[in-house]
């Protein structure tokens, strides 16, 4: 028989080992990704806000030199106040000195010059790299009611204004500055202003970028977008536009946060895109900036390094599974060597040479198994063959031994067909292949002499006991008219060097046809059963006597008894009461006598049929425990059925 090696204990071991490894690997590697997920995100948002930090402080300082510019003007303003024609030189030198700052202006209250009009704002811009002057306000630039003009007037403070575009000073989107002037008596008197142009941080805020496709976008203080990589949102959205528009609550939440001064970081969901969100203020201004960042740009060096990894693993454990498989082969190389003497040895061949082995290891020991087992079974063979030779004489002898005693016993039925005053029926099943139980009957003129017995003990024993108590019932019962001599002498006979101190249980019996009269010996045997003519179904009651074989000189008495026509005589061994099935339950003389009263009508072999069938069906798949045995005699039958 061809074997395939498909799944051989080489490979099985190697797949063990290599899945073993690959666990150890996978949970090492997964802890490593978790602990560097952790340190790379946390690495990203330090340096991220890192970044936003330092553009927030040039911000800031940007902002604070326009202010300084401003403040520091002033008190050439106020010295020069009475002569406004030449307030365009003061405006001119802020430009020049501070290239942050657009255009500056000085916006009077109304009709402070009387000369000048209702509106009197000089102005100076810087555009096209020229410095342009011009006056502003008229009925189409009321910069009375501009928020640069009207909110510091009003809080009395500076104010930088929310941006805006301005067409008619500086025609670009820009943010301004405002300084409300007082005179002596603490009356406003004209707002001084400086603005600077946003497309000075967009470069800045647009270089912001820690990763690859990250983006920074600035917000005002009311939440529009300053800068922002799409130019078609500048001031045109908020930065809660997109969030109410998607139902995007992270989004909502980032600029509430910002709106509200804080910094922090978010993980969100960015149109479809998983991202973090880093954001900051901008002191001073209301402003806030923001950098948003795809998770997998942060992630994308550990993810490459983490494929590196795990490819060169994978070609590793690939290269160790061929150098495992290889060794482990060549180490089981002798048990597949081992595997084929086996089965040859299991073939019968005991001589067959083993396979040579010089290690000092398991596999040696499994050779000298082998070796030993060779021996022994080789040994238990011939050991095996001759048991089994013993055993099938010891059984012919046993089957012979059981055609011997069967044949002792009457077996043809109905045994005296030419009379109608008797009629009797037996059967006896030993429980091994030979039995202690008997049953014997004969006639002599108009006397039928029965007997049935039980042996104590089984087996060969039982049936040579059994075969010598029946040949002395034939010997001594001739032309003897007691049953009880009879059983006396047979004790006699029997408990003369009886050394084995068996013994047999006896009902000897002599019914004359004539009279009906019917002489019993019963020693020690179960009682037999009177079925009367009139259906009544009863146990017969005797004188407890000894067994046979026990006591040399007992003398046994008889009981008689006169049997009315169709009367029978139901006799027994104890392996018919004390039958028992797997729950160790007897078949009982309750249930012998149940059967018999529902089976009085039947002929006398339908029912010893019967009580054979019910107690094979009360003993089922139970073993049989002792010999059964049936002697059933009608005194003349009504009717004589012969089958």
């Amino acid at each position: 028989m061809k074997h395939t090696y498909s799944r051989s204990f080489a490979t099985r071991l190697s797949i063990y080992v290599l899945s073993f490894t690959l666990i150890v690997f996978a949970t090492i590697m997964g802890l490593f990704y978790k602990y560097s997920h952790e340190k790379v995100t946390n690495f990203a948002i330090e340096r991220t806000h890192s970044l936003l930090n330092n553009i927030t402080t040039e911000i800031t300082s940007q902002l604070n030199s326009v202010e300084t510019t401003i403040n520091q003007s002033i008190w050439v303003l106020e010295k020069n106040i009475e002569q406004p024609d030449s307030l365009h030189n003061i405006i001119t030198s802020i430009i020049k000195n501070n290239p942050l700052i657009v255009g500056s202006g000085i916006a009077f209250v109304p009709d402070y010059y009387k000369e000048k009009g209702r509106y009197f704002m000089p102005y100076v811009s810087f555009r096209n790299n020229k410095i342009a002057y011009q006056v502003l306000g008229s009925q189409n630039y009321d910069y009375l009611h501009m928020d640069w003009y009207l909110i510091p007037k009003m809080l009395k403070q500076d104010y930088w204004s929310e941006p805006y575009y301005d067409d008619g000073g500086g025609n670009i989107i820009m943010s301004t500055y405002s300084k409300p002037l007082y005179n002596n008596r603490g009356e406003l008197y004209a707002i001084f202003i400086a603005s600077i142009s946003l497309s000075q941080f967009t470069d800045n805020i647009s270089a912001l970028k820690p990763y690859p496709t990250s983006y920074t976008y600035l917000l005002s203080r009311n939440g529009s977008f300053l800068t922002h990589e799409n130019r078609s949102k500048i001031l045109n959205e908020t930065v809660f536009t997109e969030a109410f528009s998607t139902e995007n609550h992270a989004q909502e939440h980032i600029g509430r946060e910002m709106l509200a001064g804080q910094t922090g970081t978010m993980h969100i969901d960015n149109l479809g895109t998983d991202s973090y969100a880093f954001y900051t203020a901008i002191p001073g201004i209301g402003w806030s900036i923001c950098t948003v960042c795809p998770s997998k740009i942060i992630l994308q060096e550990l993810d490459s390094t983490s494929r590196k990894i795990i490819y060169t693993f994978l070609t590793g454990i690939l290269v160790l599974f061929i150098i495992v498989y290889s060794i482990i082969c060549r180490l089981v190389r002798p048990l597949k060597r081992f595997s084929e003497s086996a089965r040859e040895i299991a073939t019968g061949r005991f001589d067959v040479t083993l396979p040579q082995v010089h290690s000092k290891d398991e596999i040696r020991d499994l050779h000298d198994s082998l070796a030993y087992m060779q021996k022994s079974l080789s040994t238990y063979v011939n050991e095996l063959k001759e048991t089994t030779a013993s055993k099938e004489r010891i059984e012919s002898e046993l089957s012979i031994a059981r055609d011997i005693q069967m044949g002792m016993l009457p077996k043809i039925f109905p045994p005296y067909p030419d009379r109608n005053d008797v009629d009797l029926h037996a059967i006896l099943k030993p429980a091994k292949e030979v039995g202690g139980d008997l049953y014997d009957f004969y006639m002599d003129g108009n006397r039928l002499y029965f007997l049935i017995g039980d042996v104590s003990g089984k087996g060969v024993p039982a049936s040579l006991f059994m075969a010598i108590t029946r040949s002395l019932f034939r010997t001594l019962s001739h032309q003897v008219l007691s049953p009880a001599k009879i059983v006396t002498e047979m004790n006699n006979s029997i408990s003369d060097n009886n050394e084995s101190n068996m013994f047999v249980t006896l009902i000897v019996g002599i019914l004359d046809l004539e009279t009906g009269v019917m002489k019993l010996c019963n020693a020690g045997h179960n009682p037999p059963i009177l079925i009367l003519p009139d259906k009544h179904v009863s146990f017969m009651e005797f004188p407890t006597q000894i067994f046979v074989g026990v006591i040399e000189d007992f003398t046994y008495t008889d009981a008689e008894i006169t049997l009315e026509k169709g009367s029978k005589l139901f006799l027994y061994t104890d392996g018919i009461t004390e039958a028992e099935n797997t729950e160790k339950e007897l078949y009982g003389d309750d249930k012998l006598l149940e059967v018999l009263s529902a089976n009085t009508s039947s002929n006398v072999r339908t029912t010893v049929d019967v009580i054979v069938s019910s107690i094979a069906d009360h003993v089922k798949e139970a073993e049989a425990s002792d010999d059964l045995t049936i002697l059933l005699i009608q005194y003349e039958p009504e009717e004589k059925t012969v089958k």
